[in-house]
């Protein structure tokens, strides 16, 4: 217990139509465990995709190679921590 970390994403995609293409690519990042995804609505037709990840507590760095793998993305214009919490 206590040896990873859960982290809750907000993901934002550049425009409407890119959205089930990060979708997909988000599944495929590897700097941490994709554990769980929903498309949530934003505003006008846009969606943001809320993912939940796991990655090791005492990793140096991890979150920051999680954050900057997912923003690699194509189609991602921005990514937001919403929560984080030992597992």
């Amino acid at each position: 217990m206590g040896d990873e970390v859960l982290v809750v994403l907000k993901v934002y995609p550049e425009g409407i139509d890119e959205i089930g293409a990060v979708h997909s690519g988000i599944k495929e990042v590897r700097a941490g465990v994709f554990r769980d995804s929903k498309r949530e609505p934003l505003a006008f037709g846009l969606e943001l995709i809320k993912a939940a990840f796991t990655i090791k507590d005492k990793q140096e760095g991890a979150l920051e190679a999680l954050l900057e793998e997912i923003k690699a993305v194509k189609g991602v214009k921005d990514v937001e921590v919403e929560a984080t919490t030992l597992l």
